[in-house]
Protein backbone atom coordinates (compact mmCIF):
# COMPACT_ATOMS: atom_id res chain seq x y z
CA UNK A 1 0.00 0.00 0.00
CA UNK A 2 3.00 2.01 0.64
CA UNK A 3 4.01 2.03 -2.71
CA UNK A 4 1.06 2.93 -4.40
CA UNK A 5 0.55 5.83 -2.19
CA UNK A 6 4.28 6.99 -2.96
CA UNK A 7 3.74 6.47 -6.98
CA UNK A 8 0.80 8.64 -6.51
CA UNK A 9 2.27 11.11 -5.04
CA UNK A 10 5.00 10.68 -7.64
CA UNK A 11 2.58 11.44 -10.30
CA UNK A 12 0.81 14.46 -8.83
CA UNK A 13 4.28 15.48 -8.48
CA UNK A 14 5.31 15.41 -12.10
CA UNK A 15 2.00 15.68 -13.14
CA UNK A 16 2.49 19.39 -14.55
CA UNK A 17 5.52 18.52 -16.29
CA UNK A 18 4.06 15.69 -18.14
CA UNK A 19 0.67 16.20 -19.48
CA UNK A 20 1.14 20.30 -19.91
CA UNK A 21 3.94 19.82 -22.95
CA UNK A 22 1.96 17.40 -24.63
CA UNK A 23 -0.96 19.92 -24.49
CA UNK A 24 1.16 22.69 -25.86
CA UNK A 25 2.56 20.48 -29.02
CA UNK A 26 -0.96 18.92 -29.49
CA UNK A 27 -2.11 22.77 -29.62
CA UNK A 28 0.60 24.57 -31.63
CA UNK A 29 0.04 21.60 -34.33
CA UNK A 30 -3.64 22.16 -34.34
CA UNK A 31 -2.43 25.89 -35.18
CA UNK A 32 -0.23 25.32 -38.21
CA UNK A 33 -1.64 21.89 -39.86
CA UNK A 34 -4.95 21.17 -38.36
CA UNK A 35 -8.20 21.34 -40.64
CA UNK A 36 -8.39 25.12 -39.39
CA UNK A 37 -4.67 26.14 -39.27
CA UNK A 38 -2.60 28.10 -41.14
CA UNK A 39 -0.96 26.06 -43.64
CA UNK A 40 -4.95 24.58 -44.54
CA UNK A 41 -5.62 28.26 -44.59
CA UNK A 42 -3.60 29.29 -47.60
CA UNK A 43 -4.02 26.05 -49.23
CA UNK A 44 -7.28 27.00 -49.32
CA UNK A 45 -7.48 30.58 -51.03
CA UNK A 46 -4.89 29.12 -53.47
CA UNK A 47 -7.61 26.85 -54.48
CA UNK A 48 -10.34 29.79 -54.28
CA UNK A 49 -8.13 31.96 -56.96
CA UNK A 50 -7.83 28.63 -58.84
CA UNK A 51 -11.78 28.38 -59.01
CA UNK A 52 -12.10 32.01 -59.57
CA UNK A 53 -10.05 32.09 -62.59
CA UNK A 54 -11.99 28.90 -64.23
CA UNK A 55 -15.39 30.72 -63.32
CA UNK A 56 -14.15 34.25 -65.26
CA UNK A 57 -13.22 31.93 -68.60
CA UNK A 58 -16.22 29.62 -68.09
CA UNK A 59 -18.43 32.90 -68.03
CA UNK A 60 -16.25 34.19 -71.36
CA UNK A 61 -17.01 31.40 -73.07
CA UNK A 62 -20.51 31.09 -72.20
CA UNK A 63 -21.05 35.48 -73.10
CA UNK A 64 -19.37 34.01 -76.22
CA UNK A 65 -21.98 31.34 -76.78
CA UNK A 66 -24.89 33.67 -75.73
CA UNK A 67 -23.86 36.28 -77.95
CA UNK A 68 -24.06 33.88 -81.07
CA UNK A 69 -27.35 32.17 -80.21
CA UNK A 70 -28.89 35.83 -79.67
CA UNK A 71 -27.47 36.33 -83.39
CA UNK A 72 -28.73 33.47 -84.67
CA UNK A 73 -32.13 33.89 -83.26
CA UNK A 74 -32.74 37.39 -84.46
CA UNK A 75 -35.12 37.62 -87.32
CA UNK A 76 -32.41 39.18 -89.61
CA UNK A 77 -30.56 36.26 -89.55
CA UNK A 78 -26.98 36.35 -90.57
CA UNK A 79 -26.86 33.74 -93.41
CA UNK A 80 -23.03 33.85 -93.05
CA UNK A 81 -22.90 32.84 -89.60
CA UNK A 82 -25.74 30.28 -89.85
CA UNK A 83 -23.71 28.56 -92.68
CA UNK A 84 -20.41 28.40 -91.22
CA UNK A 85 -22.58 27.50 -87.88
CA UNK A 86 -23.87 24.55 -90.32
CA UNK A 87 -20.24 23.41 -91.52
CA UNK A 88 -18.39 23.37 -88.09
CA UNK A 89 -21.37 21.98 -86.18
CA UNK A 90 -22.70 19.18 -88.46
CA UNK A 91 -20.25 18.68 -91.10
CA UNK A 92 -21.82 19.46 -93.87
CA UNK A 93 -20.77 20.82 -97.05
CA UNK A 94 -21.98 21.01 -100.59
CA UNK A 95 -20.82 18.64 -103.39
CA UNK A 96 -18.25 20.48 -105.17
CA UNK A 97 -16.23 21.45 -101.57
CA UNK A 98 -13.41 19.99 -99.29
CA UNK A 99 -13.75 21.26 -95.62
CA UNK A 100 -10.35 21.16 -93.68
CA UNK A 101 -10.51 22.15 -89.87
CA UNK A 102 -8.04 23.80 -88.33
CA UNK A 103 -8.07 23.24 -84.83
CA UNK A 104 -7.61 26.57 -82.70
Amino acid sequence: MNKIATLMMAIKNYYSYFFLPLILIYLLFNIFDGNNGLLSHSRLNAEIANLETKVKNIKSSNSLYEVKISSLQKHDKNTDLVDEQIRNVLGYGKNNEFIIFFDN
